[in-house]
């Protein structure tokens, strides 16, 4: 199986549909098209403002388990995950508002890219919480944890935004 089969399993998955299309229609309602809508989807700047976003929380958690794996600076490590945990909220805002003016393929996709983007933050936020006291070997199993989910929900997210399954299958 290539990898773009692998992320397109989400777009058929029907049954994401039962909490797809309330989470939509509440979200969009909550939204409502106004400058809170256009500012989170980065209509003034004329390019969404979601794939920017991330780049706080996946670079911060990135460089926290390469620091602390070469450099065994652990806590540089706990202070780059405390950004990154800073940073996520604004990305999973921009996400939702984004994923609201998508298609229902995209949007069954996009709450498995939610689901993992939360299972990394969970992951991220115990190992934050571990290395209260002191550096562990699972405060840094947890860190690499949170940035494996993050790296395959990178990955659908990306798929997403950049509709890979359509322009590979177009062009096969």
């Amino acid at each position: 199986m290539k990898v773009h089969e692998l992320l397109d399993l989400p777009e058929s998955v029907d049954a994401l549909d039962r909490v797809s299309a309330p989470l939509q229609q509440r979200l969009d309602g909550l939204l409502d098209h106004g400058p809170t809508a256009g500012f989170l989807r980065g209509s003034w700047l004329g390019h969404p403002i979601h794939p920017m976003a991330v780049t706080v929380p996946v670079g911060a958690w990135t460089a926290a388990v390469v620091l602390e794996t070469v450099m065994r600076d652990h806590h540089a490590a706990r202070r780059l995950i405390g950004l990154g945990l800073a940073g996520a909220p604004f990305a999973v805002v921009t996400g939702w508002a984004d994923w609201v003016e998508r298609d229902e393929a995209d949007r069954r996709a996009g709450l498995i890219h939610a689901l993992g983007n939360t299972a990394a933050a969970t992951a991220m936020l115990v190992s934050f919480r571990l290395r209260r006291r002191a550096p562990s070997v699972r405060a840094q199993a947890w860190s690499w944890t949170g940035l494996a989910a993050a790296a395959a929900s990178g990955a659908l997210g990306g798929h997403i935004a950049f509709g890979s399954s359509r322009r590979a299958t177009a062009s096969e």
